[in-house]
């Protein structure tokens, strides 16, 4: 019998990470949604403040990140725009960062589809622009003065998205999906001075950074990192990429502990034969 249960020990390492690979791919090929019963507060305020918007409202979608933080943030923007979208909201994309524009497009594929929305009437995407802080100062007086056309060189004040659209006063928020700063430059040059509501969506380093701005008002809302992602697709109940890495986290955690305790009961068991 000792020998037996002291052969557990001398198991191949590479039987526990191909476990280990198979626990982590099943739930990236489909999200199991496993419970998540505790929602930030911070989580649930960006959901609720854009959930309260009247039907038609306008929403600017700020998307800035590249594929380095992609996995965190590319989900975040996804829910985020899946509610917009659920609610029928106007939408309206801008980047600052090159390597954002390849994400979008990849957003903007399918996604518009599932809920019947319709390029130039439901949503619009613009071109990348380099300058963020004169663009945002630039919007505050005449938003068709630096976003005359569309990335498809429509005329932007001809698209039915953009009706009565001309400055950040025609604006219901503002969400700022970044892995950069820039959510401090909206905070800044648009939600503090022109008085627009900013929801922010941020990798989970950056997230305790923002603290002040959620303490004082200046955000009503942060989605931080893939666990917040997962509590924004549960909130919108459309489980994605974000509960997806949740699940595997959680269950690869599982694993380890489960292992973990199994070798302690099998040493408890060898010191008493």
């Amino acid at each position: 019998m000792k020998e037996k249960l002291e052969k557990f020990f001398k198991i191949d390492r590479r039987w526990i990470f191909l476990l280990l690979a198979v626990v982590l791919f099943v739930p990236i090929l489909k999200p199991l949604g496993l419970p998540n019963k505790t929602i930030s507060r911070d989580t649930q305020n960006a959901f609720n403040y854009l959930d309260k918007l009247p039907a038609g409202s306008f929403v600017l979608f700020s998307l800035d990140y590249d594929p380095s933080t992609r996995p965190e943030l590319q989900p975040q923007a996804i829910a985020a725009i899946r509610h917009a979208f659920k609610k029928n909201l106007r939408v309206a994309v801008v980047t600052y960062i090159a390597g954002s524009t390849g994400l979008i497009q990849q957003i903007f594929e399918k996604l518009p589809a599932e809920y019947g929305k319709v390029n130039g009437t439901d949503y619009a995407i613009f071109p990348y622009m380099a300058n963020a802080t004169a663009v945002m100062t630039q919007m505050a007086s005449d938003f068709y003065g630096i976003y005359d056309k569309d990335q498809d060189g429509r005329d932007a004040k001809s698209l039915p998205v953009m009706k009565g659209v001309k400055t950040y006063k025609d604006m219901a928020m503002v969400v700022n999906i970044t892995g950069t700063s820039m959510l401090d430059f909206w905070v800044a040059y648009v939600g503090d001075k022109y008085k627009v509501p900013v929801v922010g969506g941020v990798t989970a380093i950056s997230q305790p950074g923002y603290g002040p701005y959620l303490q004082t008002g200046q955000l009503k809302g942060l989605i931080g990192g893939m666990k917040g992602a997962a509590e924004y697709e549960s909130l919108v109940k459309e489980p994605g990429k974000g509960t997806s890495g949740i699940d595997a986290l959680n269950l690869a955690h599982l694993l380890v502990l489960g292992l973990i305790l199994t070798s302690n009961i099998i040493l408890l068991v060898i010191r008493y034969l």
